[in-house]
């Protein structure tokens, strides 16, 4: 009994040990990814097929004006930004379903400071591991001098 409690005990630890390790490997390629994110000059907006914000880049908050923390979870559609909002359903469901694999709008925004802008947002789908659409990934950029 004894000697069965030790073995156990020992195959306990080496899964323990092989979690801490896939949690740091999990953890370093979360900070890769976080700073190509921070890295871009354009707003990064990931969305799901709920239209529910997965991820907000510091781009986006300089843009609209709202933090990561405020929007990540709350519906694209009911967020009160300066872009025209009632315009991203149709490019969205079109890059979820597959009707397009890329898309481009340009579209008049208000930013966070009040001026007008051009706003480009590229649409592009957010593919997961099993080569499905899991949601879209949102590029937008003022492309005013």
């Amino acid at each position: 009994m004894n000697e069965e409690l030790q073995s156990t005990n020992e195959e306990l630890q080496t899964i323990n040990e092989e979690l801490r390790q896939r949690t740091a490997d999990l953890n370093q390629v979360n900070a890769f990814l976080n700073s190509i994110l921070a890295s871009l000059q354009a707003g990064v907006v990931v969305v799901n097929p709920q239209f529910n914000v997965l991820s907000w880049n510091q781009e986006a908050e300089n843009l609209w004006g709202l933090r990561s923390e405020e929007v990540r979870g709350e519906s694209l559609l009911s967020l009160d930004i300066g872009l025209p909002i009632d315009q991203l359903p149709e490019p969205i469901r079109n890059c979820l379903t597959g009707q397009t694999d890329q898309q481009e709008l340009v579209l008049n925004a208000t930013n966070r400071r009040g001026r007008t802008i051009q706003c480009r947002i590229s649409f592009n789908p957010l593919i997961g591991m099993d080569q499905e659409r899991q949601g879209v990934i949102l590029l937008m950029e003022d492309i005013e001098p």
